[in-house]
């Protein structure tokens, strides 16, 4: 197999996973309102991974294209939003699809291919973000992790499913494939796999401190290189279901840092840089903020004509913004210009 590709490839899993790392240090993402993580999420998640090879194997390529591209759009807009803009980021997301599907009239595969990696790659650097700062917890992902080792053993190494669907893929616009080469064999890495190597160092990052992260990264990155050198020296010739070495990985690492460090850190606790250690020692005076919103002042008579039980959204003591609920009363503080997040209270 091509050495030079199989370097390359091992490169572009390196890069992608220090700019998973640098943009989960930089960028706070908005947490999407649907909670919180827990077992059954990450039960349909792994359910949604597994049936989706199977399905798009009975579709057309043409509709397997499309149904990539869009989710690829999707994903590049809630990624590049917090950097550039809700609306510009939509922009950016439709011009590059765009451009990968006129290649793809043109019969540019070259091109197809170059500027399909590198929508993925900023794809998967943005969901894994989402699910990390969305509070996924590092045990979540060790249940992930373990379920799609076996599910890779199963459909990698003992039956065709991931060989026939990476057929059906290859040279399509929008691939699930960070893809090198396409030759026989093709040097390619699936998106599942990629996810999950730049997904636990951020959730390992959050949940036990910079080191596990670091560690994870780098964990993840060796498996990968060791693998493609068993491909360069001919020990192995086909597909490898690269889950099943590195799902055991995950789950071994997310044990030992929950003996070696207790509880997981939530994701205020890694926003304010708290650990579970210093919790005990953590002041117990009342936050002033806290105080301020239980005796606001009512400004400009924003609580005339609220009901009794409405939600008041309160920032720097005062009353900038009212609503039935929660949600609401803080979107009335945006829609005043409140440009701080407030505290929202019951009246």
């Amino acid at each position: 197999m091509n050495t030079a590709a199989l370097v390359g490839l091992n490169l572009c899993v390196a890069a992608i996973t220090v700019a998973g790392l640098v943009y989960f240090g930089r960028v706070r993402m908005p947490r999407p309102p649907v909670g919180r993580y827990e077992l059954p999420d990450v039960a349909v998640v792994f359910v949604v991974v597994m049936a989706a090879p199977l399905l798009y194997l009975e579709l057309p390529r043409a509709a397997v294209a499309v149904v990539f591209g869009l989710v690829l759009c999707a994903a590049l807009q809630f990624t590049l939003a917090p950097l550039i803009g809700a609306g510009r980021a939509w922009v950016l997301a439709v011009v590059a699809v765009a451009s990968v599907a006129g290649c793809a009239f043109a019969d540019r595969s070259l091109a197809v291919m170059v500027l399909t990696d590198a929508l993925l790659a900023v794809a998967v650097v943005g969901v894994a973000n989402m699910w990390a700062q969305s509070g996924m917890r590092s045990s979540h992902t060790a249940w992930f992790a373990g379920g799609l080792a076996c599910y890779d053993l199963v459909a990698t190494g003992l039956t065709s499913v991931m060989d026939r669907f990476a057929t059906q893929v290859m040279g399509l616009p929008f691939a699930p494939l960070l893809a090198v080469t396409r030759g026989e064999p093709p040097v390619a890495l699936g998106l599942g796999d990629l996810l999950l190597l730049v997904l636990f160092p951020l959730v390992a990052l959050k949940a036990f401190g910079r080191t596990a992260g670091l560690l994870a990264a780098a964990t993840g990155v060796a498996v990968s290189s060791v693998v493609s050198l068993l491909f360069a020296l001919g020990a192995l010739t086909g597909a490898f279901p690269l889950l099943t070495a590195l799902g055991p990985l995950i789950v071994l690492q997310h044990v030992l840092w929950v003996r070696a460090r207790g509880a997981e850190r939530t994701v205020s606790e890694w926003r304010s840089g708290a650990s579970r250690a210093g919790a005990a020692s953590a002041p117990t005076d009342p936050d002033p903020v806290l105080l301020a919103a239980l005796d606001p002042t009512d400004a400009d008579g924003l609580c005339a004509g609220l009901a009794e039980g409405g939600w008041l959204a309160v920032a720097d003591g005062r009353v900038v913004g009212t609503g039935p609920s929660p949600g609401l009363a803080r979107r009335d503080a945006g829609l005043r210009g409140c440009a701080s997040v407030p505290v929202v209270r019951q009246k």
